[in-house]
């Protein structure tokens, strides 16, 4: 039996030692091509920011077509702030391939902003500010609220980083089930049934932390 473990929309800062990790993101791609990164950079194409970005060790994929994998082949899947960036139609496709690809007993371990947690702050902290009184109205809570929901209401030009749909416990728990998995679990902040996956959990405040066995 193999012991390919997956890390899915690593991103630049959240490669895994010893796993494959893979993100769709343009700018993995771009790193393929230092001399036209370069190009783009003088030519004021590409920020300082993604200039700098380390992509080594990432490969571009995107999860939402094909996992390159035979089926029943990964023991392991990680991923941490991901699947919110992409629509949900996308994100069924996505996880209906991890299931695919993992092994008989292999375990997904997903960590995704609550959308829960996002509304009970927007609410007290709208609450507060309706007791206080008009002097202390702000669109801060609002701004935030909408901008974790779907950024692109305040920021139209932030592509691809926004987020597309967003999930609570009960929408994450039916869609998993629906696909086939079991002993959906949720965990605090770095922990779970695997030992292994829930150490690189790294967003504790606003997240859940959700497991799942094939």
């Amino acid at each position: 039996m193999t012991n390919i473990k997956l890390n899915i929309g690593c991103g630049p800062s959240g490669q895994i030692q010893d796993f494959v990790n893979i993100d769709n993101s343009k700018a993995a791609l771009l790193h393929q091509w230092p001399l036209v990164k370069k190009s783009l950079y003088k030519l004021g194409l590409l920020s300082r920011a993604k200039f700098d970005s380390n992509w080594d060790g990432v490969r571009y994929l995107d999860a939402s077509r094909h996992l390159p994998f035979a089926t029943g082949t990964i023991s392991k899947i990680y991923s941490s702030h991901f699947l919110e960036h992409i629509s949900l139609e996308k994100g069924k496709k996505v996880l209906r391939e991890c299931y695919r690809v993992l092994q008989p007993d292999g375990v997904m371990r997903l960590v995704l902003p609550d959308l829960l947690w996002h509304a009970e702050k927007y609410a007290i902290e709208t609450n507060r500010m309706l007791l206080s009184g008009r002097d202390s109205f702000t669109s801060k809570a609002h701004d935030e609220f909408l901008d974790t929901v779907y950024g692109a209401y305040l920021v139209p030009a932030r592509f691809g980083l926004l987020h597309c749909y967003m999930y609570d416990l009960p929408t994450i728990h039916c869609l998993l089930s629906c696909i086939g998995f079991r002993q959906i679990k949720s965990f605090k902040y770095k922990t779970g049934g695997d030992d292994e996956l829930c150490q690189y959990d790294c967003r504790p405040e606003d997240s859940m932390h959700v497991e799942c066995i094939k």
